[in-house]
């Protein structure tokens, strides 16, 4: 493999940032190979929804991107509720993209119900916390119909969020066995 496959493979914009972090011993107060602060440990919002032209008028996501630390446990994302004084009724569930389910996080498929007096409600995904390194994954949340016997996606932009886990364990070293090599000019 050349070097640019190599930078390639390793999204080099996220992890040699923090690889390089990591051997300066910057990172964190206790060494933390990546150390996010937020509403919940180790995961931050990234893109807010207010610049959105479509979105829907009941309900949406507060955030279209989170990022959560594969040691966090869970994601944690917030379903707003648009509507005033009026109680309303829909499905969430996480789509597959490059996380794989079971494996970097657990599948939801829930029915929720907001009360007529509730404008947020905070949906918690299991996250997979594993020793094995592996490039930042991600995977989608969204909004459906619980009416429609497809359960078709909620019509907006601000219906889908997108949910990376930053991997926090140490890829290991690249070497090699001999430095140095002797060679005679004969």
């Amino acid at each position: 493999m050349k070097a640019d496959q190599l930078l390639e493979v390793l999204e080099p914009e996220a992890l040699l940032e923090r690889f390089a972090a990591k051997k300066a011993n910057k990172v964190g107060k206790n060494n933390d190979f990546i150390s996010l602060k937020g509403a919940i440990k180790g995961q931050i919002e990234n893109d807010t929804t207010n610049k959105l032209e479509n979105t829907n008028d009941f309900i949406g996501f507060k955030c279209l991107h989170y990022s959560v630390t594969e040691s966090a446990g869970v994601a944690a994302v917030t379903v707003v509720k648009k509507v005033v004084n009026q109680s309303i009724t829909f499905g969430i569930r996480t789509v597959k993209d490059t996380a794989i389910p079971g494996s970097d996080y657990k599948e939801i498929d829930l029915r929720v119900k907001m009360a007529a007096q509730e404008t947020e409600k905070q949906i918690e995904i299991p996250i997979v916390d594993n020793n094995e390194w592996e490039p930042d994954l991600d995977f989608l949340v969204e909004l459906y119909e619980i009416d429609s016997p497809q359960k078709e996606r909620i019509q907006g932009d601000d219906v889908v969020t997108r949910v990376t886990i930053l991997d926090e364990d140490f890829p290991g070293t690249l070497g090699f066995h001999i430095t140095d090599i002797r060679v005679d000019k004969k």
